[in-house]
C-alpha cells in the first residue's frame, strides 16, 4: 500500500469545506485553563471569563480596571517569536487565514483602545513562565 492512498481524502473538497464551515470554534481550553489557573493562583480577582457583548470576545475581562485579556495562540496569531510552520497543503490559504487573524486582531486592539479599554495580550509561549501574570498584575494595581 502507497503512502499516497492513506493520505488521500476520502471526501470531496465540497464535501470537506461543508464539513469544516460547520465546525464551531470552543476556544482553546488549555491555554484558558492556564491563565485562569495563574489568576486564581497569583490573587487575582473580579475578572469575567468570555464576557458577552465586547469586541473582539477577549478571553478574560477585568471590569473595574477596564481591561480584557485575549490569549492569543501562537500559530494561529502569527506569533513573531514563534514563526511556526505554515502547513504544506493549501499554504497559500493558510498564509491568508493567519494573515487576516494577525490584521483582525489589530483592528480589535486599536477599535478597544478607542473606546476606552486597555488591551493587554499573552501568546500562548509565554504561559511557560509567569513573567505575564505579573506583569498583569502590575498593570491592574496601576488601573486601580
Amino acid at each position: 500500500m502507497s503512502d499516497k492512498s492513506s493520505a488521500t481524502d476520502p471526501l470531496s473538497k465540497e464535501e470537506r469545506s461543508k464539513r469544516m464551515a460547520a465546525v464551531r470554534s470552543t476556544g482553546n481550553k488549555s491555554t484558558e485553563l492556564i491563565v485562569e489557573k495563574k489568576l486564581v493562583e497569583y490573587g487575582i480577582t473580579d475578572w469575567t471569563k468570555h464576557p458577552k457583548g465586547l469586541l473582539g470576545n477577549p478571553d478574560f475581562y477585568f471590569p473595574d480596571a477596564r481591561l480584557v485579556l485575549f490569549v492569543d495562540g501562537c500559530f494561529w496569531h502569527a506569533c513573531p517569536r514563534c514563526n511556526r510552520n505554515v502547513p504544506r497543503t493549501r499554504e497559500d490559504y493558510w498564509r491568508k487565514k493567519i494573515d487576516n487573524n494577525r490584521r483582525r486582531d489589530n483592528r480589535t486592539h486599536r477599535k478597544l483602545r478607542t473606546e476606552g479599554y486597555h488591551v493587554y495580550r499573552v501568546w500562548e509561549h509565554s504561559l511557560k513562565k509567569d513573567i505575564w501574570v505579573k506583569r498583569l498584575s502590575t498593570v491592574l494595581r496601576q488601573l486601580s
